[in-house]
């Protein structure tokens, strides 16, 4: 359990990826081993690689696409809604598709790309695909891409369709972005016979934020306790989240969804300096359990061993 109370920790603490418009410093002791970041190179490099994708899509070379998926990246399938995971079961499906006939031509608008840290970054853009015959089905999307070993791969993507004029003239009123997070309204735990983490989650008064408290209980006493809060930003058009702890430790993130899974690339400060990284994924089973793993994990630019999935229950 103490990896999972850790855990638990990282993630609620993860929602974590900053807008800033530079990466937090490293120690002295670590910025010599860490390479610049040279945003025009980074940029232009994950441009060659959404290129690379669509080429490969075109083309419906199922391998060539899978290449460019990270070996723990979560792919959803919008017209199964199933969800696959892992380079080689992206593969197996793209393939079964492709075989089946499906020659969608895709076409992809890059609008932005923003680099969240050396290692992360966030690309918004719409993308369209053009059936055999019919209509083309248009789309926006914000896809979440890590770089490893030099290279930068897709690790989730969230998909948007566009209204019609039709659909978009029957909405009265705006909605309001979180409701998309109402799920996670109530009180949860996550515990074994070593410790238990409790967490509670309500709406403000407003209903335009989400205000989290947890606990993590050791031994029968209070080990760790914070507050996050989870708003819509206007202006980057995303949800974003920002926690506080009782050791001093502090981050924010940054949400995408797809499907029934929630990403949160996240960027912290923890009690004792050191700069945190993690990209945490939330997969929401039912109306009681939801379960998260952590993955990409990095502290002053170390890379940190991954945390598989654990289940969290609503009490």
């Amino acid at each position: 359990m103490k990896q999972s109370v850790l855990a638990l920790g990282l993630v609620l603490l993860a929602t974590c990826p900053t807008w800033a418009d530079e990466p937090a410093p490293l120690p002295a002791e670590q910025s010599a081993k860490a390479s610049p970041l040279h945003p025009e190179d980074e940029t232009a490099a994950i441009r060659d690689r959404v290129e690379a994708y669509v080429a490969a899509y075109n083309k419906h070379d199922a391998a060539a696409l899978a290449d460019l998926w990270a070996d723990d990246a979560v792919y959803l399938n919008h017209s199964t809604g199933e969800s696959v995971q892992g380079r080689a079961g992206i593969a197996a499906m793209f393939e079964e598709m492709f075989k089946a006939g499906e020659a969608d031509q895709l076409s992809v608008t890059v609008d932005s790309i923003r680099l969240i840290t050396p290692d992360v970054a966030i690309e918004d853009g719409k993308a369209e695909l053009a059936p055999a015959d019919g209509e083309p089905v248009p789309s926006t999307y914000t896809a979440v891409h890590v770089k490893k070993d030099g290279k930068w791969y897709l690790t989730s993507v969230r998909e948007t369709e566009v209204p019609s004029a039709t659909e978009a003239s029957a909405e009265q009123e705006p909605s309001n972005p979180l409701d998309e997070l109402a799920w996670m309204v109530g009180e949860w735990v996550d515990q074994d016979d070593q410790a238990t983490v409790r967490t509670r989650c309500d709406w403000a008064k407003s209903g335009r934020f989400l205000t989290s408290n947890f606990e993590v209980n050791v031994d029968g006493a209070v080990a760790l306790e914070g507050t996050q809060v989870i708003a819509w930003d206007p202006v980057a058009q995303s949800i974003r989240s920002w926690m506080f702890d009782s050791e001093g430790g502090f981050g924010e993130g940054l949400w995408s969804r797809s499907g029934d899974q929630w990403t949160v690339e996240t960027r912290s400060t923890q009690a004792d300096g050191s700069q945190a990284t993690a990209s945490n994924v939330y997969t929401v089973l039912d109306d009681k359990t939801f379960t998260w793993r952590s993955a990409n994990r990095q502290v002053d630019g170390e890379p940190q061993p991954e945390i598989e999935e654990v289940p969290v229950y609503r009490q």
